[in-house]
């Protein structure tokens, strides 16, 4: 699988562009900057775009999700099957561990509730990849202190779900906060105290300084 990312939108934003190297198909993940480099890169490319999977519905992380409608109308749109935003469109509603196809390309999806309750991450095996919205970023979590929040479920997330998978895979976060743009697991676990608590209380304990100290 390919991968291309593009930075703006409300705050450092990453927007990926995903692709089959063997079949040219495409999807985006998070529709949260300006379309047109993207859809430059997409008809130099000859690649066929045909899905936006959606990390969780705040509003940076779809802001240009029309603009990618008028003009892909044909696009599918996919995310948590509880999504908190409703849409106007047709939205394929995804369950946990849910698999979605891209081309010869396999993708899981994890709910990973917390930063916000659709959240969800999107994990590819074979090439050892996980996009992770705002649950994970370099060197934190995502914050938990808007309406649909919940620390413990973040807790939950990133210790029980997206830290048991192999430590190589590379996160793909939402926004450019950290010294890079992608981590791998262990490098974000032996980076941060945010990754190395030994209980939830221990976890509040560093998300309470954090936000203490912004």
């Amino acid at each position: 699988m390919k991968i291309k990312s593009f930075e703006g939108g409300f705050d450092k934003n990453l927007c990926y562009l995903i692709w089959c190297d063997k079949t040219k198909h495409a999807a985006i993940i998070d529709p949260s900057v300006n379309i047109t480099p993207i859809r430059e890169f997409i008809e130099n490319t000859d690649l066929i775009l045909s899905k936006i999977l959606i990390t969780h519905t705040h509003h940076d992380h779809i802001f240009y999700l029309d603009e990618f409608l008028h003009l892909f109308p044909n696009i599918e749109i996919l995310c948590h099957e509880k999504h908190i935003k409703t849409f106007k469109h047709y939205i394929k509603k995804l369950s946990d561990y849910e698999v979605i196809t891209l081309g010869q390309e396999m993708i899981i999806t994890i709910h990973t509730p917390g930063h916000y309750s659709d959240s969800v991450c999107f994990w590819n095996k074979k090439n050892k990849c996980i996009f992770t919205g705002d649950t994970i970023f370099v060197g934190r979590t995502g914050r938990t202190i808007s309406n649909n929040s919940n620390i413990k479920d973040l807790y939950n997330s990133v210790y029980k779900k997206i830290f048991s998978l192999p430590n190589d895979t590379l996160i793909y976060p939402g926004h450019n906060y950290g010294f890079s743009t992608t981590i791998t697991i262990k490098e974000n676990i032996d980076l941060s105290n945010f990754f190395n608590c030994n209980s939830f209380e221990e976890f509040k304990l560093v998300m309470k300084k954090f936000e203490s100290s912004r």
